[in-house]
């Protein structure tokens, strides 16, 4: 993970991310992006954050909306995650 993005958050400010993958889903033409800030939640599992976005730009369009959609972003996280 040595490849980062800035998000301002809704107070403005601006927190840095390290990306995990991105990806274009042929299916439905979106691409999307999953990222971590490298912490920790209560049962000591990384989180993870993934969202529509415009590779062009790194907007963040939104979130995944559909089951299919996440389905598809964790068969990507796990074998991702397994390769390292």
């Amino acid at each position: 993970m040595n490849k980062k993005i800035t998000a301002t958050l809704p107070d403005g400010t601006k927190k840095e991310y390290d990306v995990i993958l991105t990806f274009k889903n042929d299916t439905n033409n979106k691409d999307y992006i999953a990222y971590t800030d490298n912490t920790y939640d209560k049962e000591d599992k990384i989180r993870i954050y993934a969202a529509v976005y415009n590779p062009d730009t790194l907007e963040f369009l939104g979130e995944p909306e559909t089951q299919e959609e996440w389905a598809e972003i964790y068969k990507l996280l796990d074998k991702v995650l397994s390769d390292k």
